[in-house]
Parts: structure tokens; sequence; C-alpha cells
């Protein structure tokens, strides 16, 4: 086999590796398109269900419960909470080492003050050791 062949064997792997790649980000544009497609007819379909049941403060999901009569109650999800890093530090502050012991305190989620920690927390001072079962977060 010559250099040159195997120049063009090697461009045109590249080239089929763009081309994948490119085929790759278009599927994933066009199921991200769908997706919004999707929620927003759930979002109408929910519309729809709170004017028929002209209950304004019923969410359309009580409002088939209550249709559909009594049953066992559903877990309660917790609205977001949003979370500032100053509340963070004062939770630190005041002792806890961790992100659950922070949500605890605030009434957020662990992920939400992991987000903000990872966004904010170096400015504001806070650093952490230690990996899984050991970690911990403190100020400077």
């Amino acid at each position: 086999m010559s250099h040159t062949s195997t120049r063009s064997v090697t461009e045109e792997i590249e080239e089929l590796e763009r081309q994948l790649a490119d085929l790759r980000h278009r599927s994933l544009l066009e199921l991200k398109v769908k997706l919004g497609e999707a929620r927003h007819t759930v979002a109408l379909l929910e519309r729809k269900i709170q004017e028929l049941t002209q209950e304004p403060g019923k969410t359309p999901e009580a409002a088939i419960a209550a249709a559909e009569g009594p049953q066992s109650p559903a877990p309660q999800r917790r609205s977001r909470v949003s979370v500032t890093i100053e509340q963070v530090v004062e939770a630190i502050r005041e002792g806890a080492t961790n992100y659950r012991q922070i949500a605890r305190e605030l009434g957020c989620s662990p992920i939400t003050v992991a987000k903000k920690v990872e966004t904010e927390g170096k400015a504001a001072g806070i650093r952490s050791s230690g990996q899984k079962g050991s970690f911990k977060l403190f100020l400077k």
C-alpha cells in the first residue's frame, strides 16, 4: 500500500467521523425540538383540563384525581426553592457541613445547594474537602 492511498483512506475515515458527529448533532437537535413540542402539547392539555374543571386553585392532576374518586394520597412533591449564596454561607457558619444538611436547613434540595456552591461558592469563600462520606464544606 502506498503512502498516498493510506493518506486518502485516513482522510476518508476523518470525513466519515465528521459526518457521524454531524448526524448525531442533528439527531439531538431534532429530539430537543420534538421534546419542546410535546411539552407544549402537555401544557395545552393541562390548561384545557383546568378550564373544564373550572377550579383555578386545583392543578390538573388534582382535578383528574378528584374525578376518578378517592385513592391513597400521592406523595407531595416539594416546590422549587431558590437559595442565595448568603443563605448557604450562613448555614455553614451555623454548623452544616454538607449539601444535605444545608438543604435541610434552607428547605430546598441538595442539588440546588450543590449547584449554588458550584457556581458562586468560590467567590463566597466556600471550600470543600474529602470525597463521598467524608465530604465537608467550610469557609476560608
